[in-house]
């Protein structure tokens, strides 16, 4: 009992000395901030004063939003704000922030308003509420006409724009908000649709991602590019039809880096060994030689032919991953890649539904082991993750079957 005491006391002492420190870093953040909005204040005076001389003209720059960004070293949405305010306020008003008798900030949300309509009894009722609060009730306010509408229907658009090491492509760009909840509604549902049962489920970013491929890829399959007219003696338009996407493989500089290096989209970004053995499974490889200028040889060299895929399709009557039950684009795989040695013989190819193909294979890096039974193949995790390595297919074996793929016979 005679120790309870002395530690119920310090415990109330540390608690006691929480609460004091808490209480100064509140007020330190409080004054502070005032601090910068009386700075700002000052920035203010100085902004109206070089909108009256037009010193943006006189400095060289287009507008004055560009010499308060360079001068200031701010973000451009910033020095926006800045111009916004010091073109609406008088002298005296900027006096009373440069005081700090207001909140820059505040005033800044209150001169949106007041532009968006607001009288001057609902502009003080929103003092009670947090600039969040306030920059919500602005955009409730703020009008939209049918020039608006028909504006910035006008100024949508979707732009890519390539990395700077061509590894990856940003997609930026504006919609108008109907169409935007369009996009994203159909987006979410059909990614809600692409993930098999049982699988883990990537967040609500990538599987928007997904969908869009997708929706874009039935799209080029149901309505491929339309052939060329062929003249009466000239070729069929069948096979004068260019293919949609073509990835380039510059070798033998892609074959010795393992498709590592020299791999692009035609005119386009870079791709890894992963798209190409995803072409290698769904796409036409053609081996073209060029000297200089000169167009040496080209023609097809493999592909899985389109009676075979068929075949291997009818075979497995779906995806053949043990308790899949999609069938949202069945393609055909080979168990063992083509980069690793494998061919186009029906043992070495399976049926995989678009998620386990693309997603889990081709981009996650899982491969089947070939030991599983053929319609309860398993996947194996990426090798460098867990440092397992499934065993190798038995070498006779597969000579044997590499050999009854040549003179196009099955196994017994």
């Amino acid at each position: 009992m005679l120790m309870t005491g002395p530690a119920i006391w310090l415990s109330a002492a540390a608690i006691w000395d929480h609460d004091v420190e808490d209480a100064k870093a509140e007020a330190a953040l409080v004054r502070e901030q005032a601090i910068v909005s009386r700075a700002r204040g000052n920035q203010l005076h100085w902004v109206k004063s070089m909108l009256r001389r037009s010193s943006a003209a006189w400095l060289g720059y287009g507008n004055p939003v560009d010499l308060v960004a360079s001068r200031m070293d701010v973000h451009r949405s910033t020095a926006r704000d800045m111009v916004y305010l010091a073109r609406r306020l008088d002298d005296s008003q900027i006096e009373r922030i440069r005081q700090g008798e207001v909140s820059y900030v505040r005033v800044l949300e209150e001169t949106r308003l007041r532009e968006a309509g607001a009288s001057p009894e609902e502009v003080a009722r929103t003092r009670d509420l947090d600039l969040d609060s306030v920059g919500r009730v602005v955009q409730q306010m703020r009008k939209i006409t049918r020039e608006d509408e028909r504006r910035i229907f006008e100024g949508q658009y979707v732009a890519f724009q390539p990395s700077l090491d061509g590894s990856h492509v940003r997609m930026n760009g504006r919609l108008g908000s109907f169409e935007a909840e369009i996009c994203r509604e159909a987006l979410n549902r059909r990614g809600e649709t692409l993930v098999p049962s049982g699988e883990e489920r990537p967040d609500a970013g990538q599987r928007r991602a997904l969908a869009l491929t997708t929706l874009c890829q039935d799209e080029l399959d149901q309505h491929p590019m339309a052939a060329p007219v062929a003249e009466p003696a000239g070729p069929s338009p069948r096979s004068r039809r260019e293919p949609l996407l073509m990835v380039v493989a510059r070798n033998p500089l892609a074959e010795a880096s393992g498709f590592e290096q020299g791999v692009s989209v035609l005119a386009g970004g870079r791709v890894g060994p992963d798209t190409v053995d995803l072409i290698q499974c769904s796409g036409r490889i053609e081996s073209i030689t060029v000297t200089g200028q000169d167009i040496t040889r080209h023609g097809s060299t493999s592909t899985i032919r389109p009676g075979l895929r068929r075949a291997v399709l009818a075979r497995d009557e779906g995806c053949t991953i043990d308790g899949c039950s999609s069938s949202y684009r069945l393609e055909v795989h080979h168990i063992l890649e083509r980069s690793r040695g494998g061919n186009n013989s029906p043992e070495n190819l399976t049926t995989l539904c678009w998620w386990h193909h693309h997603v889990a294979v081709h981009r996650r890096g899982m491969r089947i082991d070939p030991q599983s039974p053929p319609r309860r193949r398993r996947l194996l995790p990426d090798r460098p993750s867990c440092g397992y390595r499934p065993p190798p297919p038995d070498p006779y074996t597969l000579a044997a079957l590499r050999a009854l793929a040549k003179i196009n016979r099955a196994p017994p």
